[in-house]
């Protein structure tokens, strides 16, 4: 190992000592939990291990200056599982390259091999892991290099960020509102069972069903959800109107450290957000008091009126601990907690029994963090100051609940409860179904699917977390609401962050063109076109003509492609006046500002070049001149769509009478052409 190696080492292994004590750093599993802040993510653990295995190590030679770059640039707990995921793949090229096990060095680490570990990805994963790891890789490398543990390497990865063909298309707009938006019938079975008390369900469904209420009500995230403290909800009063105040821990703030913010709600919102919170309280109550008496008692788990020096039969400790049926002796064994034999006056097999303190220390290693939020170590939010707090095993469909220890709501609880949990299986398997064209069965069943509720098509209702969030906003745009009254009411930094939740469907799009349109606020050959037919036929044509407008990253194109392709190769800016600008959308903006400034760039950079390029600098220029002609429109309350290029041509301008050739006479050519 080299000088530089060992210097990292030293350095990454001192910041793994100080965030993850208690823990091996040559290790070939690191329990990654204490680096969460917040307990609803479930436990992560990351492998340093050969890929397919979870026992099998990787070299230590090669493995540790990866640990210790990872802890020396220590990011969040899913960037640790992409980096050991990378780690995993190179060692793999590595294998098939040759045998590395003695002769691998880190200074003779080539572009190629990284090359290859991008090739065992795409092997393996889908274009979008693939993107995310080498991404997290890179930094890794940045780090290896500044230690002068490999030479400096400007590695481009391949694998560029994949990007939905069809997400400019109306078609391809029509599909990511049925991936995101869920389905009035699923909506429909939410109600229903948050609703219907002759559901009868049990403790933990309902509880459930209390987070997909508050879910639809409020729009927060889920994580935002089950971090709420436990008393959330206030109400104040000015000029005589009541106002509602939901506090709650926003999610991707951008700022260092995380703080409270409040969610005003109107009065219906906020008196089923009232109403569900009791349900809660009620539901929560024993595990939040329990919470707090191990909060007032770190390290210890005490057992009520029990002293730590009492004794207790194994039968009573088995009753305790809701062990498993069977030998209560055999059971309190298999946990590790020590046996004490007693005689007994009259019985030739002795009395088996368990100190207390033992049983306590036995609870306290099982206990898990007592927190909810825990920024930077912090302690922000105890488990005994949450909404969601519940005992363990509270969720868990076969073991008994342990009242005496306490957790909290979890990501993956909601997910199951939504959508079920799968695996994968062989199709010949007795409970085998096509789900999401694999085939898996279920292992964990949706309420859903659990109550019979199915979509039109018959299908079981599936549904994530996430889609309230795009319903709710997709609704409060329909109903007119402006984008910055909701921007400002969803905590986002700008009204533009919610265009990725409106769902327009086809026929608003083209309703919005029409519009504009009949009302003679869009110019151009289309609207010449149309006020120069005849009133009958005017609408069938508009309606005809507009069923081929798309969706581009900058606004509306109009031109039909069924007739002709873009002779400008989509270069909208080139001129176009089928090209439609909403100065409205702040996703269109930013992606011509983008535009503009690479395009500026470009400029600078060439003009410092030599060599002939002024047909291309034209080019460019023109370019450059129609952005900056695009971002000057501004936003116009009478008018949805501008059209910066009206009267500098169509994309799709017809032939002029010289230009025209009748197709007998060009297959004649063809067929001379072809001769010759």
């Amino acid at each position: 190992m080299s000088d530089a190696t060992r210097d990292l080492r030293r350095r990454g292994k001192k910041t793994f000592e100080a965030h993850l004590p208690d823990q091996d750093f040559d290790a070939h599993v690191w329990e990654i939990s204490p680096l969460r802040e917040q307990q609803s993510i479930s436990n992560e653990r990351i492998y340093w291990t050969l890929r397919g295995s979870q026992d099998d190590s990787l070299p230590e030679h090669f493995a540790a200056p990866i640990k210790a770059a990872c802890m020396v640039d220590l990011q969040s707990c899913t960037n640790l599982v992409f980096r050991s995921d990378a780690a995993r793949m190179l060692w793999e090229h590595l294998r098939k390259k040759e045998d590395p096990s003695s002769s691998f060095r880190w200074d003779r680490l080539t572009e190629g091999d990284l090359r290859g570990m991008e090739r065992e990805m795409l092997e393996h994963w889908a274009e979008s892991t693939t993107y995310k790891t080498c991404t997290a890789w890179s930094r890794v490398l940045e780090v290896l290099s500044t230690a002068s543990v490999i030479r400096p390497m400007d590695i481009k990865w391949q694998t560029s960020r994949p990007e939905d063909s069809e997400r400019y298309t109306l078609n391809g707009r029509e599909k990511r509102k049925e991936e995101h938006l869920p389905s009035d019938r699923s909506i429909e079975a939410v109600a229903h069972i948050y609703s219907n008390d002759d559901l009868d369900l049990d403790s933990s469904d309902r509880l459930l069903s209390c987070v997909t209420a508050l879910l639809t009500a409020t729009g927060l995230r889920v994580g935002e959800i089950l971090t709420l403290p436990v008393d959330p909800l206030s109400k104040s009063t000015r000029n005589g109107d009541t106002r509602w105040h939901l506090q709650y821990w926003p999610e991707k703030t951008g700022k260092a450290t995380r703080e409270k913010d409040l969610l005003h709600l109107t009065e219906r919102p906020a008196s089923l957000v009232s109403e569900v919170i009791d349900e809660i309280q009620e539901i929560t109550s024993s595990a939040r008091q329990r919470a707090r008496v191990l909060e007032q008692n770190p390290g210890r788990a005490p057992i009520d009126d029990l002293s730590p020096d009492d004794l207790l039969t194994t039968e009573a400790v088995q009753e305790l601990l809701d062990l498993a049926d069977g030998s209560a002796t055999a059971r309190v064994r298999r946990t590790g907690i020590p046996i004490l034999e007693r005689d007994r006056e009259g019985y030739k097999r002795p009395e088996y029994l368990c100190r207390v303190s033992d049983i306590e220390e036995y609870l306290q290693e099982r206990q898990g963090d007592l927190w909810t939020i825990n920024p930077d170590g912090g302690n922000e939010q105890m488990l005994s100051d949450s909404l969601f707090v519940v005992h363990t095993n509270f969720f868990h469909a076969t073991r008994g609940t342990k009242s005496i220890l306490v957790d909290t709501v979890s990501l993956q609880h909601v997910g199951d409860f939504l959508s079920g949990r799968w695996t994968s299986c062989d199709e010949d398997h007795e409970e085998a179904e096509r789900h999401n064209g694999e085939w898996m069965r279920c292992v964990v069943p949706s309420i859903f699917r659990q109550l019979g509720l199915k979509e039109e098509d018959g299908s079981h209702i599936e549904m994530t977390s996430h889609q309230f969030r795009h319903w709710l906003t997709t609704n409060l745009v329909d109903s007119g609401v402006p984008d910055g009254i909701i921007a400002r009411w969803q905590n986002r930094g700008h009204e533009g962050d919610i265009s990725a939740y409106k769902h327009a469907t086809r026929t608003d799009r083209i309703r919005e063109v029409k519009d504009a349109i009949e009302s003679g606020r869009m110019q151009g050959e289309i609207a010449d076109i149309y006020f120069a037919m005849a009133e009958d036929i005017r609408d069938a044509w508009l309606d005809s003509h507009l069923q081929q407008i798309h969706v581009t990253h900058m606004g509306l194109c109009t031109h039909d492609f069924s007739s002709s392709p873009c002779p400008h190769h989509l270069q909208c800016l080139n001129g176009c006046s089928d090209f439609l600008f909403d100065p409205a959308d702040e996703e269109q903006r930013e992606n011509v500002e983008e535009i503009v400034e690479g395009t500026r760039e470009a400029i600078q950079l060439a003009e410092k070049q030599e060599g002939d390029n002024a047909q291309w600098m034209r080019h460019q220029k023109k370019i450059l001149s129609n952005g900056l002609k695009v971002l000057e429109f501004e936003e116009d309350p009478e008018s949805s769509h501008a059209q910066p290029f009206e009267g500098e041509g169509s994309n799709f301008e017809p032939f002029e009478d010289d230009d025209f050739i009748p197709i007998e006479e060009a297959r004649e050519e063809l067929e001379e052409d072809t001769e010759s």
